[in-house]
């Protein structure tokens, strides 16, 4: 036993590692490199099976490859946080965040909005675990919740969306901003409603769309249209952006500054429970928690919305391995991996499965590890983001990206790109939130259920 734990350790260590690397890189999914590790499964087994010479048992091998890929996944959500700050790359689960992070870093405190993001997955790690053992009587039996929500998933998802929509509490105005002869113009909410709703049904009918498209890599790489969907929606559209307001950044602090502990408590709490519920719920990304859990509370300010949204992803990625072992269902990209890898039991007890038990350790042991690596990597990003030429840099993370859509999804990965790329650029410059545009997601996911 001492030799697996000890392998055990050298894996979460090798996990950490490479989420360090998908976490620094623009435009890469966690998802994504998920599905490579699961195409490269067969060969990995291969590889460790001497390691059952040294004493460890054979079926624990495969854990050792799934506690890998949990702390890549758990890593990831600490790291991905920078390039979003300095470089105004995000993802899905990232994007929310940008605007408060980019003025952080306009007004030299690029630093203190990664030190608020790291403190937001610490904290929320330390919740997930406290949420454990009730969420096993809740969405398990006797409280059976999981079973009540997936008969009601319908009208769960579609109050979601409502709820999005009708909060949107930006003034549109009218006409609309690319009209420069119009010299006076008349600012309504109810038209911001109104571009909300346009915005959600946009994006849902692209995404209805794009899961009807072939999607093939030239490469035969594991192929998702969700990546070049996402990117253009996202992250493309983001980048564009700051090219064409070319901001100059100015010199960062190293310095954190002081820290509110208690409105940075709620929010970490916040966040965590947003997460883990959506871990439980398909078609509900940590995008649209993020949202939920700020309207459900009076204070929004940026530096709130950092941690509450780095709270939600890192309680996500916590949650449904959780629910994995609860529901016996894959809500992502690793769990998907971990299903494949080994045997899931179900969590009927007190006490987890041994599994369960060794697959939280990863998520543990990573979580502290990335924390240390996120201030350290962070604090040395600040040192140089200022002495670039951020127009080329972000250029060049374009290219990465569109480079990437082409290897995983060929050319009709690039024409989701670009249509994603024009949608995505729709809400930012009417000036509502583009959370609206998960309707990518959540409108085929309505369509699906009824």
């Amino acid at each position: 036993m001492f030799t697996f734990l000890a392998l055990l350790l050298l894996f979460i260590l090798l996990g950490v590692s490479l989420g360090i690397l998908t976490g620094l890189i623009p435009g890469l999914h966690v998802n994504t490199v998920a599905i490579l590790l699961l195409t490269a499964t067969p060969a990995l087994l291969a590889l460790l099976t001497p390691l059952s010479s040294l004493g460890v048992d054979p079926l624990l091998i495969p854990v050792l490859v799934a506690a890998t890929v949990v702390a890549v996944s758990i890593t990831h959500t600490f790291l991905d946080f920078i390039p979003s700050t300095y470089l105004g790359a995000p993802e899905e689960e990232t994007a929310l965040s940008v605007l408060p992070a980019h003025s952080l870093l306009l007004e030299g405190k690029g630093y203190r909005a990664v030190y608020l993001s790291a403190l937001g997955s610490m904290g929320a790690i330390f919740f997930s675990v406290a949420l454990l053992l009730p969420y096993r009587f809740l969405f398990g039996s006797p409280g059976n919740l999981y079973y009540v929500l997936k008969e009601n998933l319908g009208m769960v998802v579609l109050s979601v969306a409502i709820l999005l929509i009708i909060t949107e509490r930006s003034r549109v105005p009218y006409p609309l901003p690319w009209d420069r002869e119009v010299k006076e113009r008349t600012f309504s909410r109810t038209l911001g409603v109104l571009t909300a709703l346009s915005l959600f049904l946009l994006s849902g009918a692209f995404g209805y769309a794009i899961f009807r498209l072939p999607s093939s890599s030239p490469l035969s790489l594991p192929s998702s249209v969700l990546f070049p969907a996402l990117s253009g929606l996202f992250g493309v559209s983001t980048l564009l952006e700051s090219i064409r307001s070319n901001p100059t950044i100015p010199p960062q602090s190293e310095n954190p500054g002081e820290v509110q502990w208690g409105r940075t408590a709620v929010s970490q709490f916040s966040g965590g429970l947003a997460g883990s519920i959506v871990g439980f719920l398909p078609g509900m990304s940590s995008g649209v928690a993020t949202v939920l859990a700020m309207l459900f509370r009076k204070d929004s300010d940026r530096e709130q919305t950092i941690v509450t949204l780095s709270a939600i992803n890192t309680a996500n990625s916590m949650f449904v391995l959780a629910a994995l072992f609860l529901i016996l269902r894959p809500r992502s990209g690793a769990a998907i991996v971990v299903n494949n890898l080994v045997t899931v039991e179900h969590w009927d007890g007190v006490l987890p499965p041994g599994t369960m038990s060794y697959l939280m350790i990863s998520a543990v042991i990573s979580s502290s590890l990335a924390y240390f690596l996120t201030l350290f990597i962070g604090k040395r990003a600040a040192r140089y983001v200022s002495r670039v030429d951020y127009g080329k840099l972000v250029l060049s993370i374009i290219v990465f990206i569109v480079i990437m859509v082409i290897l995983f999804n060929g050319a009709t990965g690039l024409l989701i790109l670009a249509v994603g790329t024009a949608i995505g650029l729709l809400p930012i410059r009417l000036g509502v939130r583009r959370s609206h545009l998960m309707g990518v997601i959540m409108l085929p996911v309505l369509l699906y259920i009824w």
